[in-house]
């Protein structure tokens, strides 16, 4: 498209020139709106499908987004303000208070002591696309999907509390919350999620005690930190991917847990490999 336009012109008539000029001025205004919709900026838009109201604690490694954002019981739509290029995640709480310093699930400390379920999102690194994963390693308490506005790209969802079978139940009498998989017990949670004892997930890597339980009942989603296959930890499971199409949506409370393998997902759909690192003890 536009080849002709660095070849020098032929000889034109007045009437040759008007038509060119039409279609020189369609063609502009067709690369003017597609130039908008190229630059079009990144969106993230959360849909509380849960029974229960949520706090939402952001934390952020680049840019910005809203904070301690509460989104009422079957509210959808919530913009969270991200910035072009916010690299960061989302913490969910449950039975918070105003200012999320006290909560059933998840905070005030938002280490695993209160287990939460989190999403990461990395807008930075890839300009134009951004890279998202839903990680369980600080526990669960509110199943979660992410999705673009292009369906191509894969939705990675999960829906743990439906089973109802943790291994190690977590608080909350409207959810089914399961401490993290890196911890044996809920008083091997007390010192944090990656806990230095208490069977695995030390030191940001391996597999824990309850990991298993995590990554068969929930494929796409982070069981432990090297869960996506780094240091030749396994299962080396699809657990991440960078999506051509910023317009996001975090649904919670989704009711369905994805299935999704990396072979079903070229390079043709979209890019994968941009690392998120923020599982973090």
């Amino acid at each position: 498209m536009g080849k002709g336009t660095n070849q020098t012109p032929s000889p034109l008539t007045c009437i040759q020139i008007f038509g060119l000029g039409s279609m020189l001025s369609s063609r502009f205004v067709s690369l003017a709106a597609f130039a908008a919709v190229a630059a079009a900026a990144p969106s993230l838009h959360v849909d509380n499908l849960c029974s229960v109201p949520v706090f939402l604690f952001t934390q952020t490694s680049f840019g910005s987004i809203s904070n301690n954002v509460h989104v009422a019981a079957g509210q959808k739509g919530v913009g969270m303000g991200i910035s072009s290029n916010w690299d960061g995640a989302i913490n969910v709480g449950t039975g918070c208070n105003s200012d999320g310093s006290s909560c059933t699930t998840g905070g005030p400390q938002w280490d695993g002591v209160t287990p939460f379920s989190r999403a990461e999102f990395n807008f930075y690194a890839v300009p134009g696309s951004v890279t998202y994963d839903i990680s369980l390693i600080y526990g669960f308490n509110v199943g979660m999907k992410i999705s673009s506005a292009n369906t191509n790209c894969a939705a990675f969802s999960c829906a743990l509390g439906a089973l109802n079978s943790c291994p190690v139940p977590g608080p909350g009498s409207n959810i089914n919350s399961c401490y993290s998989p890196c911890c044996a017990s809920k008083a091997a949670c007390a010192g944090g999620a990656l806990p230095a004892g208490g069977g695995g997930c030390v030191n940001n890597a391996g597999p824990g005690p309850h990991s298993p339980y995590y990554y068969n009942n929930c494929p796409n989603a982070y069981a432990f930190p090297d869960n996506d296959g780094a240091a030749g930890y396994t299962p080396a499971d699809f657990v991440d991917y960078t999506c051509g199409n910023n317009a996001i949506t975090l649904t919670l409370c989704p009711g369905s847990t994805s299935h999704l393998s990396k072979r079903s997902f070229s390079e043709v759909h979209a890019q994968r490999g941009v690392e998120i690192v923020h599982d973090e003890a």
